[in-house]
């Protein structure tokens, strides 16, 4: 037997994959029987196997051979718990309310039930056989790229492969299976491309949207050899695994990869929509996309799960669905060009996006989406927390530590932004934060928010984790990078000799409070974004602040002010700048607080594990601020609102922690009313223990200058 594997369109793997390789002649011999009306032969050939031989660790032949069916099940039976393309691929499926374990039992086994179905209806044709590609090849081939990276993981850690003889651990195996699915056997040059699997596929979708290079090979296909190629230069080093940056860098290429396979199934899928005869290929398909959009903006993915899986598909939604197809392929990583114009304009190649693409109702002037794509690392780490783990949820903590946008495109600030965890490291960003020296001050470290967040990750046990992994994430590192980011346009802006734009800062601080989730218009009808701006619509709610068309006041104070900054940094008018940062980073602590209130109502009598959680980090988003300028009212709201074992939750009650943040509000220069009243506690009722007067001092924090209120508490 031979100790590789040599494919005719120029990739040798560095290990022997021919029995997965092999599995590319079960699916043609599948669609040859049922082209020729043998039905139970295909059956077979699905369940027990036909060409692909398996070796035991001793090189001897075994009796059972890999078949479709296993490569299927595995999924079900677990193995890919720690694969998240397959727990968006569930979640994607699933209904709303519906139980991880439920969800689970009932999709975990999507492809088999599919394929079985088809090779049971004698008038389904191929569709069998096409879709043992199209839905479990793609998945187990993604599958072998997570457990390639996986298997470095391990190493990293200390395992030996070389003392395990199963094999079980092996990174060059992973990804020369990858590979050999991908290709598969059989598969030709020009001409004719003749295959079964993944590289085929990409071959047809690009004949079909003119996204082929000038030696006809679809440009996914060259990508994705390019980038398997880079993989195996890096494994043939010695002891790669080990090296340092090596499980990011691995990271960076499997996140890429996968983006690459998504353009031939979106390009059928359209495809299939668009062609009579082609029709009963849509829910296959639409099996395939729709439910990775688990990781994109929810409503989304509600509405195309509701037009193309929960109903069959009417070809009179089809402008409506490429139109939502369209706006997720970003998220996914695909760009309008990658999928290219269906038979040369039948269905146009999408605009793709420009520097000033809008964030709700603001529009940067510089390219911040990548930027604002950080909310969707946030989305991913929250549904894989979802999931049962035997690692820790190690991919939902690589998505904090390394990040996925960024894997796909370089962020471009200046300096090096890759993921949530790089904002907890990032001096450069931070020390320009006006209460930089408060926050140290109050945690008594540097990075308490990220020495929290990989502490939570390690306790299994606690009920509480996955809330306060993701609020942590969400509104402590996030807004407390935003502040630096301030700080730095402001520093950029008054150095004359300094050539870079801080409109950039201001455009990513807007970006960072909006997020990509919120999609390009302010509808205050869905509830699909992770950031600052959601937290002030879902708190407008409760607390009677929202605008006439049910948007947050704060939001619209918010846009003004993000406008009025981009103007005046565009002339460098620093000083009017300066104000301008100053009410904005103030603005935006106000969700905030207002959180942090609505925790301590909620936790007050019927505290739940989840809520108490999230109320620990609200607060803890406030406290070094509240700490600067009353250190009695931080008091009183650690005391109701930390977790300490043995102590009752709000134990003072939610209006007393009220009343601790109405003893602030005068020094961040927004008035009570803007947080507003829920449930009876008002932020505006003066405390019988509050000063007869409010003092309203202009205060210097460390170069942004605080205007203080009018007598009305407004600006």
């Amino acid at each position: 037997m031979s100790t590789v594997t040599t494919f005719d369109v120029g990739v040798t793997t560095l290990t022997n994959v021919d029995t997965i390789s092999n599995i590319a002649l079960d699916i043609r011999d599948m669609a040859e029987s049922l082209n020729q009306g043998e039905w139970v032969k295909a059956r077979r050939i699905y369940e027990f196997g036909q060409n692909s031989r398996q070796f035991d660790i001793y090189g001897q032949e075994m009796d059972e051979l890999l078949s479709l069916q296993k490569l299927a099940k595995e999924g079900g039976d677990g193995m890919f718990n720690e694969d998240p393309s397959y727990m968006f691929q569930v979640l994607g499926l699933s209904s709303i309310g519906q139980s991880i374990d439920d969800t689970i039992a009932t999709h975990g086994n999507y492809a088999d039930a599919y394929i079985t179905e088809q090779l049971n209806d004698y008038d389904s044709g191929t569709l069998g056989a096409q879709a043992s590609t199209i839905l479990i090849v793609s998945m187990y081939a993604r599958h072998m790229l997570w457990h390639g990276l996986q298997d470095c993981v391990a190493v990293s850690e200390g395992y030996d492969p070389g003392a395990d003889k199963t094999g079980k651990v092996n990174p060059k195996k992973s990804f020369d299976k990858f590979i050999g699915l991908y290709i598969g056997a059989g598969q030709t040059l020009a001409p004719n491309w003749d295959g079964d699997m993944l590289y085929e596929l990409a071959q047809a979708g690009g004949d079909l949207f003119d996204t082929t290079d000038s030696e006809g090979e679809a440009i996914v296909n060259s990508d994705i050899k390019q980038l398997y190629q880079s993989i195996q230069r890096l494994m043939s080093q010695k002891n790669y695994c080990t090296m340092d940056d090596s499980i990011e860098n691995l990271w960076v290429m499997v996140n890429r990869i996968i983006a690459r396979m998504y353009v031939p199934l979106i390009q059928m899928l359209i495809h299939s929509m668009k062609q009579e005869d082609q029709a009963h290929k849509v829910r296959m398909y639409a099996l395939s996309v729709i439910p990775q959009l688990s990781q994109c903006q929810p409503s989304i993915h509600r509405k195309l799960k509701d037009f193309l899986l929960d109903k069959d598909y009417d070809k009179g939604d089809f402008p409506k669905i490429v139109d939502l197809l369209q706006q997720s392929y970003d998220c996914l990583g695909v760009r309008c060009e990658d999928v290219g114009a269906y038979k040369k304009g039948v269905v146009a190649e999408c605009a793709g996006y420009d520097n000033d693409h809008p964030l709700a109702s603001f529009v940067p002037k510089k390219d911040v989406r990548t930027v604002s794509k950080i909310d969707l690392d946030i989305l991913a780490v929250d549904q894989l927390l979802k999931f049962p783990s035997k690692t820790k949820n190690q991919m939902a903590e690589f998505y904090y530590r390394y990040g996925r946008a960024n894997a796909l495109d370089e962020a471009g600030l200046g300096f090096d932004l890759a993921s949530v965890q790089d904002m907890t490291q990032l001096s450069q960003a931070g020390k320009w934060s006006p209460y930089y020296s408060d926050y140290i001050e109050y945690f008594t470290k540097d990075k308490f928010t990220d020495e929290a967040i990989l502490a939570a990750f390690e306790d299994t046990g606690s009920e509480q984790r996955g809330a306060f992994i993701v609020s942590l994430m969400q509104f402590n590192v996030i807004p407390e990078f935003m502040m630096g980011l301030l700080g730095l346009a402001l520093q950029v802006c008054s150095d004359q000799d300094n050539d870079q734009s801080p409109t950039l800062y201001w455009d990513a601080f807007a970006a960072l409070y909006i997020g990509s989730l919120e999609g390009i218009t302010s509808n205050a009808s869905e509830d699909d974004g992770m950031m600052l701006w959601s937290l002030a619509m879902n708190r407008s709610r409760q607390f009677n602040t929202q605008n006439s068309k049910s948007g947050a006041i704060i939001n619209d104070e918010m846009t003004d002010l993000l406008f009025s900054g981009q103007s005046e940094l565009e002339r460098r008018d620093c000083i009017n700048f300066e104000k301008t940062a100053s009410r904005a980073l103030h603005l935006m602590l106000l969700p905030l607080i207002q959180s942090t209130i609505w925790y301590a109502i909620r936790n007050e009598k019927a505290a739940k594990d989840k809520e108490l959680a999230i109320g620990e980090a609200m607060a803890y988003s406030v406290l070094p601020i509240v700490s600067k300028y009353d250190e009695d009212a931080a008091t009183l709201i650690e005391r109701n609102m930390i977790r300490s074992n043995g102590v009752a939750p709000v134990a003072e009650g939610p209006q007393s922690v009220a009343n601790a943040f109405f003893e602030i509000l005068d020094n961040i220069g927004w008035g009570c009313d803007f947080v507003g009243q829920a449930q009876g506690i008002d932020t505006c009722k003066r405390p019988t223990w509050a000063p007869t007067s409010a003092s309203t001092p202009t205060v210097d924090h460390g170069g942004i200058l605080e205007i203080p209120p009018d007598e009305y508490g407004c600006w």
